[in-house]
């Protein structure tokens, strides 16, 4: 009989959770906003850095939490949604603009201010998911280290930066999503089951249909179409939620792993710069259309907001916005650049070239 092995990476991964737990109830005793996923990514990205023997978190793990964090996004999702059917096309209309506007200021920032290369700047300036830009990057015979860490940190500084950028414009209550479902043993065990199903099935419809952010837009669809037809209203455990947050921190933390203090320092000043210029960009294009359909600002803002999907819809759940609208210009937003990047890049590479 063969003895079972683990592979090389289950201690570093344990050891990474192990710490991400740590920062996310640190940071949840200190009252920090969206305490368990800031404080994960915090205390892991600076072990990270610090050159602990960590190592991100398996697939077969996050991609579970991924999609229970859909499920519960789903489960806020409302009919009155249709009621902003006006606005939601007019923000989705949008999209291609703020990508482009975004896209340009980003290049010229990244190559005039920061000195990368026109070719690093460009896929470093578009606002997408991390994995694709970083395939295109690669794809494109472009070094994908200053790529990598640029998307990494601008990911984690939406996350931060969001809930302040918002407050400028109203008054942000604290963000915490465990206060909006009940304990593991308060829920039925008929709603438990309808709440897995949705996740599983969501999931594999939407890996077949390769939709941006599958793994949690598939469940977040399937548990909104149960939500709205009135077969539910449970919401995923708090034990589950708390447990999606630190795991999603880690893998967010664990990206530093490799990366020198000085890289690190150097880049979070370039792309602190970077969101805030995006983020007023969003600011601006929510303005207008508070201006055209009386869409709150704060809903406009996360709309556009250029970070990951499940962090921004975990920060709109924990606002009481409308989450719906959100992830479906999030969605948007990452359909536009995954679709176009790719040929933009080519039809610009005689400019790119330095």
């Amino acid at each position: 009989m063969r003895a079972l092995t683990l592979p090389s990476t289950f201690w570093p991964a344990a050891l990474c959770i192990a710490i991400a737990f740590a920062g996310g109830f640190a940071f949840n005793f200190f009252q920090f906003p969206l305490a368990f996923m800031l404080g994960a990514i915090a205390f892991t990205m600076v072990a990270a850095i610090a050159g602990v023997p960590i190592a991100r978190p398996n697939a077969h793990i996050v991609t579970p939490m991924r999609a229970s964090l859909g499920v519960l996004l789903g489960s806020a999702v409302t009919p009155e949604l249709l009621d902003r059917v006006g606005a939601l096309g007019a923000a989705a209309a949008f999209v291609p603009i703020f990508v482009t506007i975004s896209g340009v200021v980003g290049t010229l920032y990244y190559h005039k201010v920061a000195r990368f290369t026109r070719e690093e700047a460009f896929f470093c300036a578009l606002p997408g998911g991390l994995h694709v830009m970083t395939i295109y990057a690669e794809e494109c015979g472009v070094d994908i280290r200053r790529v990598a860490l640029a998307h990494a940190l601008r990911i984690t500084f939406v996350v931060l930066l969001t809930p302040l950028a918002v407050s400028v414009f109203t008054f942000v209550p604290r963000v915490d999503v465990t206060t909006v479902s009940a304990s593991i043993l308060d829920i039925a065990r008929d709603d438990m089951v309808l709440l897995l199903i949705a996740g599983v099935i969501g999931w594999y419809l939407g890996r077949k249909t390769r939709i941006p952010g599958a793994q949690m837009l598939g469940p977040m669809l399937a548990s909104a179409a149960l939500h709205i037809a009135g077969i539910t209203a449970a919401k995923p455990p708090v034990e589950i939620i708390i447990l999606s947050q630190i795991i999603i921190g880690a893998s967010i933390g664990a990206r530093y792993v490799g990366e020198t203090l000085a890289i690190v320092r150097t880049s979070i000043v370039y792309a602190f710069g970077h969101v805030s210029i995006t983020l007023a960009i969003a600011a601006l294009f929510a303005y207008v259309l508070h201006l055209i359909f009386d869409l709150p600002v704060i809903t406009g803002m996360l709309s556009f907001a250029p970070g990951g999907m499940s962090e921004i819809g975990l920060i709109a759940l924990g606002l009481g916005l409308d989450v719906g609208f959100v992830a479906t210009i999030q969605v948007s937003r990452l359909s536009t650049i995954a679709l176009f990047a790719p040929w933009a890049f080519q039809r610009l590479r005689t400019f790119l070239k330095d």
